[in-house]
């Protein structure tokens, strides 16, 4: 009876010991085919353009092809919403920003995720400058210009979005809580649309991403009269805050980040951040980064999951103060 006691012990002991190298052995194996990036936006957008970036990069160092597949509509919720629900197994990743994270859920009615429960982030890839433009025809040629024209003709005064719930739409609701003032909105599908009637000047104005805007701006057909951020954009040097013109106070990023579907092995999620973190520090990355307008960030999954909750948080108070009604 002795030694069968001790055979079952050490059977057990082998079975235990071999579940927990599993890990490590599948860890070293990962990744075994391509890739699948999920990009929610139309190709040549911001989250677009700098997941092909970092996906080229992400092949080397994993040795794996990493395919961008962009599934688009709904202002990114689509997309996010497919990328949620994906088997969360690492072969299945999401290139996620503002709009559809922090800002989505709080505009419409019908979202397919929970930001902070269904996604495994990985890191925080960069922060985009979100810069106040107008036609260069327009009288309107500084933030303190907007203020001035909304208030002396209340209700008058529009501006475009990329659509309902994305980043360039409730970043302008930002301004116009803390400005108070009152602005027309008129949604587009997607930020090119919304930009081509701003240079024509259809439209007066509209917030988009630096890398969005910047050839338009450095070519003048569009005018850069803000930026979003707390200090200016070193590429717009020339071009104020929004809180130098005005409105003290006012500082707010877009930003674009990589996640996995919740429940992704925590091994993997490691892996993508180390491979993730090595490729920012990057000469030539980080020069092609700053080039395209978006400055490296590179934080752990757990700081990311920390700022999460802080934009989820406060891009629900502007849309509540808003009377954003759902969709």
């Amino acid at each position: 009876m002795k030694n069968v006691s001790r055979r079952t012990a050490l059977t057990c002991m082998a079975t235990g010991l071999l579940a927990t190298a599993q890990p490590t052995l599948s860890a070293n194996l990962y990744p075994e085919k391509p890739i699948r990036l999920v990009v929610p936006f139309p190709s040549g957008q911001g989250a677009d353009i700098l997941a092909r970036l970092i996906g080229q990069q992400l092949a080397v160092e994993l040795g794996q092809p990493v395919v961008v597949e962009n599934k688009v509509g709904a202002g990114g919720m689509i997309g996010t919403t497919f990328a949620a629900k994906a088997a969360p197994d690492g072969y299945t990743l999401y290139m996620g920003s503002s709009g559809p994270l922090a800002i989505g859920p709080h505009v419409y009615k019908t979202v397919g995720f929970d930001t902070l429960k269904d996604f495994s982030p990985i890191s925080n890839i960069a922060s985009v400058t979100q810069v106040l433009v107008a036609a260069p025809a327009s009288q309107l040629r500084s933030a303190k210009d907007v203020v001035e024209r909304a208030k002396s003709q209340p209700g008058m005064l529009f501006y475009g979005s990329a659509g309902n719930g994305t980043t360039s739409h409730l970043t302008m609701e930002l301004f116009t809580q803390m400005s108070g003032i009152s602005l027309q909105h008129v949604p587009y599908k997607g930020s090119s649309s919304s930009m081509v009637d701003v240079m024509s000047g259809r439209v007066p104005l509209m917030f988009d991403s630096l890398p969005g805007v910047l050839a338009n701006v450095k070519s003048g057909l569009l005018r850069a009269i803000a930026v979003s951020s707390s200090q200016r954009d070193p590429l717009l040097p020339d071009v104020p805050t929004v809180a130098e013109s005005g409105i003290p106070g006012f500082a707010t990023m877009g930003w674009i980040g990589l996640l996995a579907p919740a429940r992704t092995p925590t091994w993997i999620v490691e892996r993508l951040h180390k491979a993730v973190a090595k490729i920012l520090k990057n000469e030539i990355v980080m020069a092609r980064m700053t080039e395209l307008a978006f400055t490296p960030i590179g934080n752990s999954p757990a700081e990311f999951q920390k700022f999460l909750t802080r934009e989820v948080t406060l891009w629900g108070n502007v849309a509540t103060k808003a009377g954003i009604e759902k969709e």
